[in-house]
């Protein structure tokens, strides 16, 4: 709702004024109520401390008449409702006054604001030399009081009322000569957008009609209208100038469009030569990476063909037992039909002495042995095979966890000995990837995790799905990164590590390989205590 200023001024001049009004009218209640209150507090104190004191000598002599002249006495006030004169324990000696107040109890009243029947009672007590011999019980109206502070509360209320209004007079007076200058102004500035087309401002300047602060904002508006008028012929010259420098332009633009063409066919042929380094560097990340490899994956190779070979050649003695047994056996049975104690006695320390119980139970577990030696042989030859893959850019479903668990086997001679690895891998569906690319970010994360770990350490792999994307993370509990490097480890030929370690290329090139997938990868880091790396790859980008 638009509220229009001179509203604004008489609601807010009437606000102040009655927020000002308010307080004075409760602050001199207030007062009134407070004096009224010590005053009558006072005067009752002092009329039950006289009535008790002349009521004394009665009271110590029994003078029953005397204490009904002194009640009466008392009673001549008209605001005393009530008087009564009590002797020792209660006993009453006298009493007068109106009879709806004598016959409550007495209860005793020392504010104004306990008064709940409109007495205002109060007593006194009647002693000599500190000893209580009775005392006097008075009760005083409040009813004048409470008329009095009424008729002021009504009055300051009538005049605060009476002061609003003329307030709001004032405000609206005051407000309708403001918005009859403003409108002025309004009217005027809504006709310099009409006459901004033509430049015809003169015709919309404001006539000073007073010697006050609008005739200063008026003055202000009319030099602004000057101004405008200015800038409006000189934008019209600016604009014909403007005109002929694009006539010049064109030609000019023509003539440097062909030697940009030729810029851009030499720029063309630069992001080639750069494509092509940029795979030679790839590639020769690639080398790096599979050189260093060589010596675990050969290690891994040699350990299963040893103890294959070991097995093969163990059970080659085991089966030529087997073949004198059964040879020894066969020509016995052929030319002794009839078994002879001899016989029986030497084939019986035969095979007590070949152990062909422990032959028997042991062969299979050597052929088991065998063959789990061979299986690692060819998932270690699969894995480097499938690392090997990253030149081709071909995608493929495949599953990102057997990427992981690749990277892990090729990995395992370097890490066994100084890495505890923690797998925390979720079921995840098939994605479109380049599985060699992938691997070797995964195998460049492990890598850089085994090197920050000094001595001991853990290295936790995750993955996981969230808002439809894959996450990978990859934590170590190794020295972790300084601050001042988190904003450069993914920048090319840029490594923290010896030279004989790193060629700063790693990161770099895994950072573009997510990138290629539409992914990333983020990195979280506290020196002293560690790193986490977490590779993210969305599935809809994939297909």
């Amino acid at each position: 709702m638009r509220i229009s200023i001179r509203n604004k001024t008489i609601l807010g001049i009437a606000a102040i004024e009655a927020v000002l009004l308010i307080i004075i009218v409760i602050t001199v209640v207030h007062f009134m109520h407070t004096t009224a209150n010590d005053n009558l507090v006072k005067r009752a104190i002092t009329t039950a401390t006289l009535f008790a004191t002349l009521s004394k000598n009665a009271v110590l002599s029994y003078d029953i008449a005397s204490i009904y002249d002194f009640v009466d006495e008392v009673l001549e006030n008209p605001d005393i409702k009530y008087a009564r004169v009590l002797g020792v324990k209660g006993v009453l000696f006298a009493e007068d006054g109106d009879n709806q107040h004598l016959g409550r109890p007495f209860k005793e009243d020392t504010q104004v604001s306990d008064v709940d029947d409109d007495i205002f009672d109060t007593y006194a007590e009647i002693s000599v030399n500190g000893e209580i011999y009775g005392r006097v019980e008075i009760g005083i109206s409040v009813n004048s009081i409470q008329r009095s502070i009424d008729k002021v509360t009504q009055l300051t209320t009538s005049l605060a009322i009476v002061e609003i209004i003329l307030v709001a007079l004032f405000s609206y007076i005051l407000g309708s000569y403001l918005t009859r200058q403003l409108n002025k102004l309004r009217q005027s500035a809504t006709a310099i957008s009409k006459s901004a087309v033509d430049g015809k401002f003169k015709l919309i300047e404001v006539n000073p009609s007073t010697k006050d602060e609008i005739n200063d904002v008026n003055k202000a508006f009319n030099q602004l209208i000057l101004t405008l008028q200015t800038e409006y012929l000189k934008r019209e010259h600016y604009q014909r100038e403007l005109v002929d420098l694009n006539a010049q332009l064109e030609t000019k633009i023509k003539r440097r469009t062909e030697r940009l063409s030729e810029k851009n066919e030499q720029l063309e042929e630069s992001n080639k030569l750069l494509k092509s380094a940029q795979q030679q560097l790839l590639h020769a990340e690639k080398m790096a990476s599979i050189g260093q490899l060589a010596a675990g994956v050969a290690h891994e190779i040699n350990n299963p063909i040893g103890f294959v070979i070991s097995n093969i050649n163990t059970l080659e003695e085991y089966v030529t037992s087997y073949i004198t047994l059964s040879q020894y056996v066969l020509s016995w049975l052929g030319q002794n039909p009839n078994v002879d104690a001899h016989i029986a006695s030497t084939l019986t320390s035969l095979i007590q002495d070949n152990d062909f119980e422990f032959i028997n139970s042991d062969v299979l577990n050597l052929l088991s042995e065998s063959s789990e030696g061979l299986q690692r042989v060819n998932d270690i030859v699969k894995g480097l095979s499938q690392f090997a893959r990253i030149d081709s850019e071909t995608k493929q479903l495949f599953d990102i966890n057997k990427c992981i668990r690749t990277s892990l086997r090729m990995l395992n001679n370097e890490l066994k000995y100084h890495c505890e690895v923690e797998l925390a891998l979720t079921e995840l569906p098939l994605m479109q990837m380049n599985v060699g690319k992938i691997t070797q970010v995964l195998t460049n994360l492990l890598v850089n995790a085994s090197h920050a770990i000094e001595d001991k350490g853990t290295i936790r792999v995750s993955s996981q799905i969230l808002d439809n994307t894959v996450i990978v993370t990859v934590c170590d509990t190794g020295k972790g990164i300084k601050t001042e490097h988190l904003s450069s480890i993914f920048n090319p030929f840029f490594t923290t590590k010896p030279e004989d370690k790193g060629t700063g290329l790693g990161l770099s090139i895994s950072y573009d390989i997510a990138k290629e997938h539409g992914g990333m990868i983020a990195v979280e880091s506290t020196e002293g205590e560690g790193s986490c790396f977490s590779l993210h790859l969305p599935l809809s980008s994939m297909d």
